[in-house]
């Protein structure tokens, strides 16, 4: 990859994580029982792991995750966010990119499964089993509304060729 490619790559990847973090920050619904919050974040990772593939996809969700909790005054969540959320960007990337449409499918499912899994895991070992059973429901909501959002902004990404992560 040329230097010019590179760095114009990088600047689109700082730029999707900076819009990721300020859509999640700005909303974001507070869970009392796991200390956490419901908020946006997928949304950023799918799209980014989607025109991207797996290496934008897991710098895009690791640090986005991470910065996320860093800034909402989570900061106890921070290291598992951004291996949590890395690791679903990198799986859906992974199935996700340049593939036909059920490869996509089972990309955003695993990886919505490594989220929900992920901090229901998180959750238990920052607090109790309870908290991470009770975080199942709320991250299975944030996957969905996640996948929601990138499905509305998938074609308009496509369109534009200033977006173009390969």
């Amino acid at each position: 990859m040329g230097q010019k490619h590179q760095t114009r790559w990088l600047a689109i990847i700082a730029v999707i994580i900076a819009f990721n973090v300020a859509l999640s920050y700005v909303v974001k619904i507070p869970v009392p029982a796991t200390n956490g919050f419901v908020n946006l974040v997928e949304a950023g990772i799918f799209v980014a792991a989607m025109l991207g593939g797996a290496k934008s996809g897991m710098i895009v969700g690791g640090l986005s995750g991470l910065l996320l909790d860093l800034f909402a005054g989570y900061p106890q969540w921070m290291f598992f966010s951004l291996i949590i959320h890395g690791l679903e960007g990198l799986v859906v990337g992974y199935f996700g990119f340049q593939k036909q449409l059920l490869s996509q499918v089972v990309g955003l499912v695993v990886g919505s499964n490594i989220m929900v899994i992920g901090y229901m895991l998180a959750g238990t070992l920052l607090y109790n089993w309870t908290a991470g059973v009770a975080s199942i429901i709320g991250n299975v909501a944030q996957a969905v509304m996640g996948l929601i959002v990138a499905l509305i902004l998938m074609p308009i990404f496509k369109r534009l060729p200033q977006i173009n992560l390969k």
